[in-house]
């Protein structure tokens, strides 16, 4: 099977997200990445959350400081959608959690370097 040309790939672009929730609550990837699911269908419906295409693939949390940092994938044209269905997280798995998008990249070591690290 071959790969699909360049102009033909699908573009994406990459947020960088900080977490913060109590100290002392625990947070996985998976429960984040649900929460994000969710949050996307419950605000922008099955078809614009597909066309977001939201996924989760840096994800570090410190329990101690409640702190935490994340960088999430989102098609190209869907940023704004992307940042309003981030800004409707407020809980993952029964613990409260705050979000505020760091900044966009159009790559993804881009996005570590310049707004993660």
């Amino acid at each position: 099977m071959k790969h699909l040309p360049k102009h033909l790939r699908p573009r994406w672009r990459y947020l960088a997200v900080a977490l913060e929730t109590e100290p002392g609550a625990s947070l996985a990837r998976s429960d984040f990445q649900r929460a994000v699911w969710y949050a996307a269908g419950n605000l922008l419906g099955d078809a614009g959350s597909a066309d977001a295409d939201l996924r989760v693939l840096r994800f570090s949390f410190d329990a101690a400081a409640g702190e935490g940092t994340a960088a999430v994938r989102a098609r190209h044209g869907e940023v704004r959608p992307a940042r309003a269905a981030l800004a409707c997280v407020s809980e993952v798995d029964g613990d409260p959690i705050g979000l505020s998008v760091r900044g966009v990249s159009g790559t993804l070591r881009g996005c570590t370097e310049k707004y993660l690290d």
